[in-house]
């Protein structure tokens, strides 16, 4: 009775004032839902879709290779943010935003003002769709 009570009491230590004990945390049922899981697979396929030809577009002949080069990192960059965001990482939401502002960096020098819109509308669409589900991540 005694050992019970002694390893009640060190479950009990290791725990922070304002934190609750683990063992009484109920886990959170995750739901990915339609949309969501919509976005990200389509975050993968134009994500592997656009490296691909990105790459294939390399020319010593381009004046701005850079691009090209920043464009694929960005893509794979959306391929791997996918994943995180899948399995409901925060890594992934970081990966996704850095992505996002290097595609946008690459889309003004390159195309202009019209680059901003359909490079930051992706980013609206899954922010919005992630909005009631910020407390799944982990």
């Amino acid at each position: 009775m005694a050992t019970k009570s002694k390893s009640s009491q060190k479950s009990k230590q290791n725990v922070k004032p304002g934190q609750k004990n683990a063992a009484h945390k109920k886990p959170v049922h995750k739901v990915r839902g339609f949309w969501l899981t919509l976005a990200l697979v389509l975050m993968v396929v134009t994500g592997l879709v656009a490296a691909y030809f990105y790459n294939a577009a390399k020319d010593p002949t381009v004046d701005r290779v850079w691009i090209l080069s920043a464009m694929v990192i960005a893509n794979l960059l959306d391929v791997a943010a996918a994943a995180g965001i899948w399995f409901w990482k925060k890594w992934g939401l970081y990966v996704y935003a850095v992505a996002s502002v290097l595609a946008l960096v690459a889309g003004l020098v390159s195309v202009g003002m019209w680059a901003s819109f359909y490079l930051v509308m992706p980013v609206v669409i899954v922010g919005w769709l992630l909005r009631t589900k910020w407390s799944y991540f982990e």
